[in-house]
């Protein structure tokens, strides 16, 4: 059977299209396999964790396909306007269902580059206190201090704000203690002291600072600030506070109950 000659050219166009198709799909996918293989060492070497690897080696492999796909159909034929109308219509309507999650990742972006906590860091944000165990691209993880395992989303932690307890390395303990207004005030001050300059975990610099911070009305309010560093900061709050208040026992210092003067006025 001979092939009319006016349809020679068309069927030499159509094959050769065809041909640069496969072609162009051959790559494509040579490209994204090649991408994500080289893509995830490169990025495991940065802060980035895990999921976040994850989440940006899956967008790059399915970006070039995306791309592979659309310049295959334009090269097979397809309307290249209509294609990028398609792709713009698509873009958009995920862009409205999806606002809450491109906030969360434009955060989590934001996050990795000014870095206001790391993982390992103790935080406080939306009123939960954890250490942070992973940072992705739409939440924080925070394991709070009974165990329980916080996800918070990156968005509504950057609106409540954060409070880093591990940034600079040491924080203050800040402990009260209410005693007599009939006790040594100056003993009371050398026993706190006495039991600072025993314990380890309490730096010499910043120097400690034992103040009186209120003259209540039970009791001398008394405030017992060391500094210590960030992992140690927790342990040494409760063991300070019981080993002064045992000494404070043995030294005869009191912690009064709260207490009122009532006077009975009789008639006549």
């Amino acid at each position: 059977m001979q092939i009319p000659e006016n349809l020679l050219p068309l069927l030499l166009g159509a094959a050769l299209r065809i041909g640069v198709a496969i072609a162009i799909f051959l790559v494509g996918r040579w490209l994204a396999a090649f991408t994500r293989s080289k893509l995830r060492p490169a990025l495991q070497k940065t802060k980035l964790t895990e999921s976040m690897v994850n989440l940006a080696v899956t967008l790059s492999f399915y970006s070039i396909w995306v791309a592979t796909v659309v310049v295959g159909l334009a090269v097979l034929g397809f309307p290249v306007e209509t294609l990028l109308t398609f792709a713009g219509v698509t873009i958009v309507i995920l862009g409205i269902a999806l606002q809450q999650s491109l906030k969360d990742f434009a955060t989590a972006v934001i996050f990795v580059l000014f870095k206001p906590f790391e993982v390992g860091d103790l935080i406080q944000t939306k009123g939960i206190t954890g250490t942070v165990q992973e940072m992705q691209f739409f939440n924080t993880v925070l394991l709070q201090g009974d165990n329980k395992v916080a996800i918070l989303a990156n968005a509504e932690v950057q609106l409540n704000g954060i409070i880093n307890y591990t940034k600079m390395g040491t924080l203050r303990v800040d402990l009260v203690f209410g005693i007599g207004y009939d006790d040594d005030l100056r003993r009371a001050r050398q026993i706190a002291e006495e039991v600072l300059a025993v314990d380890p975990r309490v730096l010499a610099e910043p120097a400690p600072q034992i103040v009186v911070l209120e003259l209540g009305d039970s009791s001398v309010q008394l405030g017992v600030r060391p500094f210590v560093k960030a992992d140690d900061f927790w342990n040494a709050q409760f063991d300070l506070r019981e080993r002064i208040k045992l000494r404070f026992e043995e030294e005869g210092i009191t912690i009064p109950f709260p207490q009122r003067d009532i006077h009975l006025i009789q008639p006549g």
